[in-house]
């Protein structure tokens, strides 16, 4: 059994998207995969018989894929676990805590809502898809803490279900939702123990 030493503080440059204090084979793995899938994102759209992106669109679409691919891995991360889920440190200001704010940070992301507006999907579905992510965080911050990995799964599944047959998005944005639903729900809603290598880098 692999074990590995268990540690709340950090100190450093604030890094709000991988965690302060993350290594560089956390950063490599969160903006590997989040470039890897933005790339994927644009090549299906490109190849799709009726693209739903074209000229600036294509950047918006890019910037979701990118943010939602990177932040769904970064939210796993053991730097961004112990960065989120541990109290705001001096000199952290308004910024930092609102993301360490998990109902807040869930309900400045729009994203579904304006993917939905601008690549000709279903507006209505979007919404309530917006309001189903934050009844997934708040159910998931209500569950005791042993819980709330099991049942963040659970919501994420459901999302995933749902997203495909009773509220999809629309044409094109299939992957949108459960990936969605794993970054907010499954990733930065569920506190977890932060570890970290015994020699860091």
């Amino acid at each position: 059994m692999q074990t590995a030493p268990i540690q709340w503080k950090y100190s450093g440059c604030a890094d709000p998207l991988c965690g302060t204090g993350a290594t560089n084979a956390e950063r490599s793995l969160a903006y590997g995969m989040a470039a890897l899938f933005t790339a994927i994102i644009l090549a299906m759209n490109f190849y799709r018989d009726a693209p739903i992106a074209e000229g600036w669109r294509i950047a918006l679409l890019a910037f979701f894929a990118f943010d939602i691919a990177g932040g769904a891995v970064a939210n796993m991360l053991n730097s961004c676990k112990r960065y989120y889920h541990s109290d705001p440190q001096p000199g952290e200001g308004v910024r930092a805590r609102m993301a360490k704010n998990a109902t807040v940070f869930t309900a400045i992301h729009v994203h579904p809502i304006i993917a939905a507006y601008v690549f000709g999907g279903s507006v209505f579905n979007a919404v309530a898809w917006y309001i189903l992510l934050q009844a997934g965080v708040v159910i998931t911050l209500a569950m005791p803490l042993y819980l709330r990995r099991a049942g963040a799964t659970a919501i994420t599944l459901l999302a995933l279900l749902g997203s495909q047959s009773l509220l999809p998005l629309g044409a094109g944005l299939e992957w949108f939702i459960p990936c969605f639903f794993i970054k907010m729900v499954l990733g930065h809603a569920v506190q977890e123990e932060p570890h970290r290598p015994a020699l860091a880098r």
